[in-house]
């Protein structure tokens, strides 16, 4: 179970809950975010309220980052336009900002 529901990534994009047509995106989408947060701060996320190391608070901006991520990951599909003048898109600087303070420096 990930950290984010399928059921909660749905509230955040505004999709309609009952529409499953995307389910299996987005559970990949959210793994990967989850993932992708988990290489960024070097610890490993629990499916769970209960992440070693980090309090409550903390875990609150680590699935605010993931939401975030999914979001932009669903928006951007592409790293450029199928025509060709679209610029590749950097993820949210509001991700940086949850989870760099975050990063943990001892070995792994």
């Amino acid at each position: 179970m990930e950290p984010v529901s399928l059921e909660d990534i749905k509230h955040h994009l505004v999709l309609d809950p009952e529409d499953t047509s995307e389910d299996a995106y987005l559970s990949s989408l959210l793994v990967a975010a989850r993932r992708s947060c988990e290489l960024r701060i070097r610890r490993a996320i629990a499916s769970e309220d209960d992440t070693p190391g980090l309090d409550e608070g903390e875990q609150d901006m680590v699935r605010h980052a993931i939401r975030l991520i999914v979001g932009h990951w669903y928006a951007n599909r592409e790293a450029v336009s199928p025509d060709g003048r679209g610029a590749a898109s950097e993820t949210p600087i509001a991700v940086s900002w949850l989870l760099d303070p975050l990063r943990s420096f001892s070995d792994c």
